[in-house]
């Protein structure tokens, strides 16, 4: 759902766009209220007849409002309500727009009665008349002829009256708006046959056809009229809405045998806080092999590039080995051309997981997270402000760590007990 602007403002005279043919006189005297979008320049147009008299149930068609409108929320659907947007109108008066929802419209088609959804119809109590939005059809649907006698809509190769001339250049739209329950109601009977047992179903919250069956047999429901459980169809709302993601299998994929063959990267925030540096981001360079972990703190994305141009040339410097593979995500940090460039002359070979597979980068992602955890926790029990977050990652990253990678890293045998540091206040003890 599309967000609503932050303000509209008046704008009567100064902008006025082009009439829309065929429109006659719909700019004359009786036109109610102009307004404009702060954000984008369009204009929004509400246009009413000569009577004052508030009817929700009468619509007339726009061609110049940027959205659908209506003075009333009795048929609207997924109604989301946001805060109130003031609408200037042209005799100075202010009305508000105070949420948004969808509206079924029944209408009539070659094809017999069909329905369609009005989608982010904006809800304005104090409007009038309600509104069909030209623009918003076209935009979701598909074009608007004007003719003589009222106007069409299409879709599909299919054309069909959606609006009739009213006189003065008014068009009264042609379709009924449906109330949510006779739509629900007109679903369910159609989809499942009108049983009684799906009708429970509904009217307990989608309960699963086991649960419904054990509240009849053990006659622990009060005021159900079934004596016995039918099954049902498959129950669209509890497609939606109950389906999960596949879960990933647990493979164990062999770490690579040399140093930086390959090296996982992610970036994690913005961090609510910023650092005393200003820094509000951090990204992890991990080596597959030896699971090493280095941690560069960052202003902001853009960095990535030249923080990992850092870390390559710090680790073949160290190992005297090549980094081959680098694995991210597909943000765009990653998909930089600077980033690219350096990895194209270098002859590294850039991965990227699928969009919204994250458990693909599952190495990367997991050290963040680990990092943040343990970061919080010694913040939390040092009393520091979230401020020193930054602070916090590096010494989880150099200090805190259960095991030494390090050494895998360096071939070197570690000697003596490793140096943890833990924060208290402003400093640390080991």
């Amino acid at each position: 759902m599309a967000e609503c602007p932050s303000r509209i403002q008046e704008n009567t005279e100064r902008h006025r766009p082009q009439r829309a043919q065929d429109s006659g006189d719909r700019y004359r005297s009786q036109r109610a209220n102009v307004a404009q979008e702060e954000d984008s320049g369009d204009y929004l147009f509400s246009i009413g007849e000569t009577t004052s008299a508030k009817s929700s149930d009468i619509w007339l068609v726009d061609s110049g409002a940027t959205q659908h409108m209506t003075c009333s929320k009795k048929f609207m659907r997924n109604y989301k309500g946001f805060d109130a947007v003031d609408v200037h109108l042209a005799d100075d008066g202010i009305v508000q727009a105070i949420g948004s929802g969808d509206i079924v419209m029944s209408m009539k088609t070659p094809q017999g009665m069909k329905k369609g959804v009005l989608t982010n119809v904006w809800h304005i109590p104090k409007l009038s008349r309600n509104l069909f939005s030209v623009g918003r059809f076209t935009k979701d649907v598909g074009p608007v002829t004007f003719t003589k006698d009222g106007c069409y809509g299409e879709a599909k190769g299919t054309k069909w009256k959606i609006g009739a001339r009213e006189g003065k250049g008014l068009f009264k739209l042609q379709m009924t708006p449906v109330a949510p329950e006779q739509a629900n109601a007109a679903k369910s009977s159609g989809c499942q046959g009108g049983t009684k047992s799906y009708l429970w179903h509904l009217r307990l919250g989608h309960i699963g056809h086991d649960g419904l069956n054990c509240i009849v047999t053990k006659n622990i429901g009060i005021g159900i009229d079934i004596s016995s459980v039918k099954k049902w169809d498959v129950c669209e709302g509890c497609a939606l809405g109950k389906q999960t993601r596949v879960r990933f299998q647990s493979n164990t994929t062999a770490r690579t045998s040399k140093l930086l063959e390959v090296i996982h990267s992610d970036v994690c925030g913005p961090m609510s806080m910023a650092t005393f540096s200003g820094k509000r981001y951090f990204v992890t360079f991990i080596d597959d092999k030896s699971r090493y972990c280095v941690v560069y703190l960052l202003k902001s994305k853009s960095e990535v590039a030249a923080k990992f141009m850092e870390y390559a040339a710090m680790a073949e410097t160290q190992t005297g080995k090549r980094v081959k593979y680098l694995q991210s995500d597909n943000g765009g940090e990653y998909k930089s051309d600077k980033l690219a460039r350096f990895c194209a002359e270098r002859g590294i070979q850039q991965r990227f997981t699928p969009p919204y597979t994250p458990q693909l980068n599952g190495v990367a992602e997991r050290m963040n997270r680990t990092l943040v955890e343990c970061a919080r926790c010694m913040m939390e029990h040092a009393g520091l402000g979230k401020s020193y977050w930054g602070e916090a990652v590096i010494v989880e990253k150099t200090a805190a760590v259960k095991k030494t990678p390090r050494q895998a890293a360096s071939s070197v045998e570690a000697s003596g007990r490793p140096s943890f540091a833990i924060p208290v206040g402003t400093g640390m003890y080991q």
